[in-house]
C-alpha cells in the first residue's frame, strides 16, 4: 500500500490547481454569458486569431496530506499564457516530499524486493501542455512531463473543469483529473463536485465532496479515498484555501491546500 504514496502526493497538487483554475474561470462568468448568444451560430469565431488583450497568469500552490499510514507535502508554481481566445500554453513545476514514521521500501520504484529506505523521499515533477477552452466555463488541460530526484517517472495528464448552473446563486463546479505513470504502470483519477455556498464582494465559500481512485501496475484491484471538502476564496488578494477529510486505503486522512493567483493583461 505504501507504494501508492507517490501517486497520491501528485494527485493533491493537481487537485488544488484545478480548484484555483475553476475559481479564476467563474470570476468573469457574467461577461461570458453576455457573449454566449453571439457565438451560437459559430461557437469558435476567429479561432486562430491571437488573443488581444493577452493574459498571463501565475499560480503559487502548496499543501499537505496526513494519515496514520503516511504523509506528503508539496509546493509548486504554474504559469499560463494565452495564445488565442481558445488555446493557451501551460507550464508546471512541483516539488514533493514523502514521509513515513519509519523506514520503508522506496515507493517510487516499480520493482519490489528491497527493504532498504528512509522516512523521506524528495522529487520534482515538471510538466508542460495546453489549455483548451471548449466554452467560457469549460476548460480541458492536457499535459505531459517527467520527474527528477528520487523519482524518474514519465507521465501524461488530462484535466477537465466545468461550471454548471452559472445563472443561479449557487453555481456547481465539476472537476475531473486523470494521470498515467509509465514507471509503475498506474493510472489515477480524481473527481470533485462542489457548489458555491455563499458569495460576497470579497469572499466565495464552496463545499462539496471528492476523492481519488488508483488502479493498474502493482495495485491489486482498486484503491483510493474520498470525503467532503470545504473551500474559501478571498477575491481582493486572489488567495484561497481548501480542506478535505475522509477515509479510504490510507484509513482516515486530512489534507490542506493553499493557493495564490497573479494575473496580467498584455
Amino acid at each position: 500500500m505504501v507504494r501508492l504514496i507517490a501517486v497520491k502526493g501528485s494527485a493533491v497538487g493537481i487537485r488544488v490547481l484545478l480548484v484555483a483554475a475553476a475559481v479564476a474561470m467563474l470570476v468573469p462568468v457574467v461577461q461570458a454569458q453576455t457573449t454566449a448568444a453571439v457565438g451560437a451560430v459559430n461557437p469558435y469565431p476567429n479561432f486562430f486569431d491571437i488573443a488581444y488583450p493577452g493574459r498571463f497568469s501565475l499560480t503559487l500552490f502548496g499543501g499537505g496530506f496526513g494519515s496514520d499510514q503516511y504523509g506528503t507535502t508539496q509546493e509548486g508554481v504554474q504559469i499560463e499564457q494565452s495564445l488565442t481566445r481558445y488555446v493557451g500554453v501551460v507550464g508546471r513545476a512541483t516539488g514533493y516530499q514523502l514521509y513515513m514514521g519509519h523506514g520503508f521500501a522506496n515507493p517510487l520504484q516499480p520493482n519490489p524486493g528491497t527493504n532498504s529506505g528512509s522516512a523521506r523521499y524528495n522529487f520534482g515533477r515538471f510538466q508542460g501542455g495546453v489549455d483548451l477552452a471548449f466554452t467560457p466555463t469549460t476548460h480541458v488541460y492536457v499535459l505531459g512531463g517527467d520527474d527528477g530526484g528520487n523519482s524518474h517517472n514519465a507521465n501524461i495528464e488530462g484535466d477537465i473543469s466545468s461550471w454548471l448552473l452559472v445563472h443561479s446563486q449557487h453555481p456547481v463546479n465539476f472537476l475531473v483529473s486523470s494521470v498515467y505513470s509509465w514507471q509503475n504502470d498506474i493510472s489515477s483519477s480524481s473527481i470533485d463536485l462542489r457548489v458555491v455556498l455563499a458569495s460576497t464582494e470579497n469572499y466565495m465559500f464552496m463545499g462539496g465532496a471528492g476523492g481519488v481512485i488508483y488502479g493498474g501496475g502493482f495495485v491489486s484491484g482498486v484503491a483510493g479515498q474520498g470525503g467532503p471538502d470545504l473551500g474559501v476564496y478571498f477575491r481582493p488578494w486572489q488567495i484561497g484555501a481548501d480542506v478535505q477529510a475522509g477515509y479510504g486505503t490510507p484509513h482516515g486522512y486530512g489534507e490542506l491546500t493553499l493557493y495564490k493567483q497573479f494575473s496580467w493583461t498584455e
